[in-house]
């Protein structure tokens, strides 16, 4: 069996990968999409507009600073956030979509940057989360990338909700899907 190449291993070096990716993948799905298409419900459900809000506004609170702080501090307590009270007191919704996707990228070629300078060996360093318990960084770059899909199928299924009122019987062949 051949040694993995130096740097990280390979789901770490994966995960960025996704980290990396995922502004091009949202600017791709919203860039050309129209206002009413990307707007949450009026109950208050997510739409594709408010994932791409989401996304900037957790890169550095929920991700950046919590793998910082693990890897400058000596096993540091961490506090849960609430999304969606930090989306409306963030003020993204008076911001233009383009304004937001190019701030995500930018955000995120530091980021990945950042990420891939990271010592493997500080991977196991650990931190305190108030409800998860013991966290570690590399632990941390996973779940930013499963994160990440997560809400890259939330802002897909939004997308579709909008548009699936629309294609009449062909929903038969949906069924399943």
């Amino acid at each position: 069996m051949a040694a993995e190449a130096s740097g990280p291993p390979t789901s770490v070096r994966d995960a960025i990968a996704v980290i990396g990716h995922t502004p091009a993948v949202v600017r791709a799905l919203l860039a050309h999409a129209s206002p009413e298409s990307i707007e949450g419900s009026a109950t208050g459900e997510w739409g594709a507009r408010q994932v791409l809000e989401h996304l900037i506004d957790v890169e550095g609170i929920a991700f950046r600073d919590r793998i910082g702080r693990i890897l400058n501090e000596n096993r540091p307590f961490i506090r849960s956030i609430d999304p969606p009270a930090r989306l409306h007191e963030g003020g993204y919704a008076t911001r233009t979509v383009e304004d937001l996707l190019t701030e995500l990228e930018g955000l995120r070629a530091e980021d990945v940057e950042w990420l891939s300078s990271i010592d493997p060996s500080d991977y196991d360093r650990e931190g305190e989360h108030d409800e998860a318990g013991t966290i570690k960084a590399g632990q941390l770059i996973h779940y930013w990338a499963v994160h990440d899909l997560v809400h890259l199928r939330q802002l897909v299924s939004a997308l579709q909700s909008k548009l699936e009122p629309h294609i009449g019987n062909m929903y038969l062949f949906l069924e399943g899907v």
